[in-house]
């Protein structure tokens, strides 16, 4: 059986550097065997003030690792790159190295 691999990177600023604290405006890119992915944190559609949730979801197929870069949405256009492991929730604060804690997976 092949084995999926996954990545979830919740995105928490501290509001330093002119970002606000919800990322919203930041763009991510999540690059992994090859296939580069991105998505913006947005500030969500909808009626009756619906929110999208601010988490964002990548697959890595089966690569076991990928390069995440991250450009915050602050006047200098502050970028960060970090290489992360796949299979884990991942909190970011801007400027700070990113926390991770594994989680369980199903086989």
């Amino acid at each position: 059986m092949t084995s999926i691999r996954w990545l979830v990177g919740p995105l928490h600023l501290t509001g330093t550097g002119g970002s606000n604290r919800a990322a919203i405006g930041a763009r991510v890119a999540v690059t992994a065997g090859g296939v580069t992915q991105t998505q913006v944190v947005d500030g969500g559609h909808g009626h009756f003030g619906l929110q999208r949730d601010l988490t964002l979801h990548f697959g890595l197929g089966q690569a076991c690792e990928a390069q995440v870069t991250i450009q915050w949405p602050d006047r200098e256009g502050t970028t960060e790159t970090f290489t992360a492991s796949a299979d884990q929730r991942m909190g970011i604060t801007q400027g700070e190295s990113p926390r991770t804690a594994e989680t369980d997976r199903p086989e």
